[in-house]
């Protein structure tokens, strides 16, 4: 060989474009948190993990109280921005490791990695704190925000990692029925949650009686 051609292209650009096509995939467009998608993959591994491995892991459910009345109240636009502050705290309520995933309108999860149910429940109640504090201003109004959190382990339990979504789900209607702004812990045989899952019951099945 007597010679060599090469020829040098900056891909930079593509590659940054490639990144954001996948961070947008992955990520809520509102808050840049973990979408829907990304959290149901990130807690199927971590379902897997608690069976494979036997670590503890935890999943909390958050239902925002009284957002609603921001949203009618100020419009969407206040609405949006009472939901970007929630996300930057909940985002500094949790440890590196842990995944913050906002699961549509009002609701998030928080997946804690290698987590027992007693570390849990201080961070759910931290959050829980916290959001109690905020005191959202728009156009001269102050209003009020709360969270209900359920709270379930990945320990092991469940047969599917949607059994436990249930749940975490479960748990964060019961703290809602006794009377938000409060964590509910998930525990096998739970009353709280079962006679939340017996009322989803009914309410399927007088729906179909009335059709």
């Amino acid at each position: 060989i007597t010679g060599v051609v090469m020829v040098f292209r900056d891909v930079t650009g593509q590659r940054v474009l490639r990144q954001e096509v996948e961070r947008r995939a992955s990520h809520d467009h509102l808050t840049g948190l973990a979408n829907r998608a990304e959290f149901d993959r990130l807690l199927l591994e971590l379902f897997e993990s608690s069976i494979s491995t036997g670590t503890s892991h935890a999943l909390c459910c958050i239902d925002l109280d009284q957002f609603k009345i921001v949203n009618d109240s100020c419009g969407h636009a206040a609405g949006d921005a009472l939901l970007r502050e929630v996300s930057a705290l909940l985002l500094k309520s949790v440890r590196a490791k842990d995944t913050v995933a906002r699961l549509g309108g009002d609701e998030f999860a928080l997946l804690l990695e290698g987590c027992d149910i007693n570390i849990a429940q201080r961070i759910a109640q931290s959050v829980c704190d916290k959001v109690a504090q905020i005191r959202f201003q728009q156009d001269g109004k102050f209003f009020r925000v709360g969270a209900s959190i359920g709270v379930a382990p990945l320990d092991g339990r469940w047969t599917t990692a949607q059994e436990a979504q249930q749940a975490a789900d479960g748990a964060c209607f019961a703290a809602k029925d006794e009377g938000r702004g409060r964590v509910h812990i998930y525990e096998d045989m739970d009353k709280a949650v079962l006679a939340q899952h017996d009322q989803m019951q009914w309410a399927s099945r007088l729906q179909q009686a009335i059709d």
